[in-house]
């Protein structure tokens, strides 16, 4: 199973033709220069948009689905999602007669905020000049609480989407709505999407959150991030590759490892971090980010789970300037925990991470109901430091 990939593109002039686009302000702000913007072209034909040629282009897409996500340079948290399927393939059309574009925003929104551990509040829904309908959002999940504006509209014979991350940033939302005022749908493009099965998902098996990457003291790159398990079951031997490309997307370097959790529910989140000790080879001009994983089998799996443990902690700065994550992790079930660690996760303001590190606790084999201290210290962090995350798990005898 294929998570996503992030790539980093030069970006290649292309021409264009212009259908109706979406905005996010009423007035397309004067301080923004695209004179140095390129067009970023979908590998299908479907769509083209222009951006800074140092956004960062995540391509999703699927036989079910063009789905793409754009981020500014250093931010690792998306801006700008593009969605589009097929409309004979959206759940609750089947014919011309039955389009409707509350059927569809009704299966959009359990398709996208559904999710068991956030929490979405529809604000309002506006009719746009172009057709569009625009709704109005606030999500709150364990990343903290972002404010969407979403773009629905039907270009036949496409269901499309523009999925807007709101920021505070407003010279990044200066751009963002210039890029956006640039979409163009390619209705004749050809591509069609498959009929999505009963039971089965748009999404990848591994999906990434809470991107991020920096250059370390030492010179080195840092990429790190969560991945999300989105599939059906629980996923174990997670493994997470970087590789590295030119700017005649020749492959020069690659790096892989699995992540700290030794197995991940539907849902839940793990935490990874990579480093190019060297810094990045000359001529490096992307890298695509990707995730593998297979299925677990419970029925003889001796994991010990989160659910099992009580862990309490607290943060503070040493007087060397780490930043340590201290506390207790207590065994909650009724079995005895072997090779007890826990994952600790340090975020920024904006949800990315910044830090993440895996240590035992003390006392390594906790009979139900006892107690054991743990420390993880920080020497460099990636960002600065907003809120953490610590959970315990272990392993149990067959």
């Amino acid at each position: 199973m294929t998570g996503n990939i992030i790539k980093k593109w030069l970006g290649i002039l292309v021409s264009v033709v212009a259908l109706a686009g979406c905005v996010i302000e009423e007035q397309t702000p004067s301080l923004v220069d695209p004179i140095h913007f390129a067009t970023y072209q979908h590998p299908t034909g479907i769509y083209t948009i222009e951006m800074p040629p140092d956004w960062v282009v995540n391509d999703q897409s699927d036989t079910s689905a063009v789905s793409t996500e754009f981020s500014p340079p250093g931010t690792g948290e998306p801006l700008l999602n593009i969605y589009i399927a097929s409309l004979s393939a959206m759940p609750g059309v089947t014919s011309a007669a039955s389009l409707d574009l509350s059927t569809l925003v009704a299966a959009y929104e359990s398709q996208f905020y559904a999710a068991a551990d956030a929490v979405t509040k529809e604000q309002s829904r506006d009719l746009q000049p172009d057709g569009s309908l625009r709704i109005k959002l606030v999500v709150d999940s364990p990343q903290g609480t972002s404010q969407h504006n979403d773009f629905l509209q039907i270009v036949d014979p496409y269901f499309v989407v523009l999925r807007v991350h709101l920021t505070d940033d407003q010279s990044q939302m200066r751009t963002l709505s210039h890029i956006i005022n640039t979409f163009a749908v390619n209705a004749t493009a050809g591509w069609a999407s498959t009929v999505q099965q009963t039971g089965t998902s748009y999404q990848d098996a591994v999906g990434f959150a809470s991107l991020n990457a920096w250059v370390d003291r030492n010179g080195g790159f840092v990429i790190a991030g969560q991945v999300l398990n989105n599939a059906a079951g629980a996923l174990e031997f997670i493994r997470i590759e970087v590789l590295l490309y030119d700017a005649e997307d020749r492959l020069l370097f690659s790096m892989d490892d699995f992540v700290s959790s030794d197995t991940l529910l539907p849902g839940e989140y793990a935490p990874f971090s990579l480093t190019f000790s060297d810094g990045l080879p000359l001529g490096t001009v992307r890298y695509d980010l990707k995730a593998s994983a297979r299925y677990a089998d419970m029925s003889i799996h001796t994991f010990y789970g989160p659910e099992n443990f009580a862990v309490s902690s607290q943060a503070d700065f040493d007087a060397n300037g780490f930043l340590v994550v201290s506390g207790q992790a207590r065994n909650e079930g009724v079995k005895t925990a072997n090779l007890v660690k826990v994952i600790a996760v340090v975020f920024d303001e904006q949800g990315r991470v910044i830090a993440t590190d895996t240590t035992l606790v003390d006392v390594q084999q906790l009979a139900p109901g006892q107690i054991s201290t743990f420390s993880v210290s920080f020497a460099e962090l990636g960002g600065v430091p907003s809120t953490f995350t610590v959970s315990a798990q272990g392993v149990i005898e067959e």
